[in-house]
């Protein structure tokens, strides 16, 4: 008897297992629409830092500048380096620190 080859298996690629999928990743941010920038002076800035405080002083010196959302929840993604957070904001109107 001669012998046989094996049958070809197709395997899908999946993430390894510290990663998420990338539908998850998207879940993470909402996609930005017309809504979060409806006129002139409206901004959204994801901002992407290497640890949690680093994010969190770039909001607050963006809050002190410009009227913001403020200091917003900082996510981390699993298997993904750094931290971000997202903050809209009005740059025709002065932060908190103005006169």
């Amino acid at each position: 008897m001669g012998a046989t080859l094996p049958s070809l298996v197709r395997v899908e690629p999946t993430p390894p297992a510290n990663r998420l999928a990338p539908t998850a990743v998207a879940a993470v941010m909402k996609p930005i629409d017309e809504q979060h920038i409806a006129e002139p002076g409206l901004v959204v800035l994801d901002i992407t830092g290497g640890d949690e405080d680093t994010v969190r002083a770039v909001m607050t010196a963006l809050e002190e500048r410009w009227a913001t959302s403020g200091i917003g929840p900082v996510r981390r993604v699993p298997g993904e380096p750094g931290v971000r957070a997202r903050v809209y904001a009005y740059v025709l109107r002065p932060g908190r620190e103005a006169p």
